[in-house]
């Protein structure tokens, strides 16, 4: 028999907190609500433990990393988000009072402190050392399904990110849903990417999406596509009524219209060009599901109110009016809108009276 083979395994201490992370853990909804039912159940052990700082690095576009403080004294888990580019303050491990551990195969860390003067025992160190190896598993799941929920919804939007969760995975299933049909793109853009160098392109492309999608999320609508430089949006009726539904597409016009202001404004000061551009809203049934080929699917909304919002915003630079409103939306509207007349469209049978913001309304004609 081989030394390796006549060493002993060390047996798990059988504590309710063991338990608890061998068979509960893994179900935690979130890394914050795993540390801080372990932490009860620590403390419930008489263990001298003064706090716990859970640092789980995170897979997002945003935020690069949670660190996630247990308290005694509060028996609570606060939340300190870290995003890119943020710079941290880290205040290293150090003494006989503080235990640090960095999860295998990971690289999320945790931090124990102890209650005491002179630290933990070295049987209590045992312990602690023990509970980091075996919440090790349950940590990397709960961590990895936030990761995926982060990214699903960076990707394809909440809703549709919370379909594909849910089970929504086959191609061709999908639901008709009625909704505020949202498309907008910038003006000569082809222009603008023909003489800009491509890194400011891509600039410009971010720096207007974070005001058209920073316009559009508060107010309960749905980024579901990048077109290029356009974009596709819905404002669900379902779960606000129709009204209600239209008023807030019109919120979200009129704040992402003053987003956009406010970036030209600092763009034209640097001696950037503005970025014009144009938004239609349709209220209409779109097909909201998943389609494509069987191993690379789109969760998108398609139908032909999708079709007619995107034939009503290329009539923008014609009718020079940044914001048009089909009269289906416009009836539904508590707000007064301003007529723009009847108007015919590519593929369109009959014509469609189009509105826009009292606002933006064409002055009378003498």
């Amino acid at each position: 028999m081989s030394d390796r083979e006549s060493v002993p395994t060390p047996a798990l201490p059988a504590t309710a907190a063991i338990y608890w992370l061998l068979h509960e853990a893994a179900d935690s909804s979130a890394p914050g609500i795993l540390l801080g039912e372990l932490c009860k159940r620590l403390a419930a052990e008489a263990l001298p433990l003064r706090s716990a700082l859970l640092k789980v690095a995170n897979l997002d576009p945003l935020v690069a990393a949670s660190r996630l403080l247990w308290q005694r004294d509060s028996g609570r888990v606060i939340e300190e988000v870290v995003l890119h580019g943020m710079p941290v303050m880290e205040n290293p491990a150090e003494g006989t009072g503080v235990i640090r551990i960095v999860f295998p195969g990971s690289r999320h860390e945790i931090e124990w402190t102890a209650d005491k003067s002179d630290g933990f025992s070295f049987q209590q160190r045992l312990y602690l050392e023990a509970i980091s190896l075996v919440m090790a598993a349950p940590l990397q799941v709960v961590a990895g399904r936030d990761a995926t929920r982060s990214l699903l919804r960076a990707y394809l939007g909440r809703r549709s990110a919370d379909e594909v969760l849910g089970g929504t995975v086959r191609r061709g299933i999908g639901e008709m849903i009625e909704a505020v049909i949202w498309i907008s793109d910038l003006r000569d853009f082809t222009l603008l990417s023909e003489t800009l160098p491509p890194e400011e392109v891509i600039v410009a492309l971010n720096d207007s999406c974070a005001r058209l999608v920073g316009a559009i999320h508060p107010f309960g609508g749905e980024v579901l596509k990048f077109i290029g430089d356009g974009l596709l949006a819905i404002f669900p009726l379902a779960a606000r009524g129709t009204e209600a539904a239209c008023a807030a597409a019109l919120s979200a016009v009129r704040a992402a219209r003053q987003g956009m202001a406010r970036l030209d404004e600092q763009r034209v000061r640097t001696g950037l060009p503005p970025l014009p551009f144009g938004i239609a809203l349709h209220l209409g049934a779109v097909m909201y599901g998943n389609i494509g080929a069987p191993d690379r699917l789109d969760f998108t909304a398609i139908g032909p109110a999708v079709n007619l919002t995107s034939r009503i915003e290329g009539l923008c630079r014609r009718l020079g009016c940044p914001v048009l409103i089909s009269e289906a939306t416009a009836n539904q509207c508590t707000e007064r809108l301003a007529p723009i007349g009847r108007h015919s469209m590519r593929g369109i049978r009959q014509a469609v009276t189009l509105f826009t913001l009292p606002e933006l309304a064409p002055p009378p004609k003498e």
